[in-house]
């Protein structure tokens, strides 16, 4: 589950996102809209990028942990 960059906030389903040096990795979130990359070590990585519907959307995490994809 993430947001859409719309008015309307809508759900939309992935199941990896893409850091800046275009690494992929699965992901989640949680019934509260909060990234989770679902490795087994800690990582942080800065997140540009969802995949969706088998194609790579602009992403952005804001201060709380949400994902924004810009589905425009």
């Amino acid at each position: 589950m993430g947001w859409f960059t719309r008015d309307e906030p809508e759900e939309v389903v992935f199941e990896e996102v893409v850091d800046t040096d275009g690494t992929i990795w699965p992901a989640f979130t949680d019934d509260d809209g909060v990234l989770w990359i679902d490795v087994e070590e800690d990582v942080e990585v800065t997140i540009n990028g969802a995949i969706v519907d088998g194609q790579i959307r602009g992403a952005e995490v804001d201060d709380h942990g949400r994902i924004w994809i810009d589905y425009d």
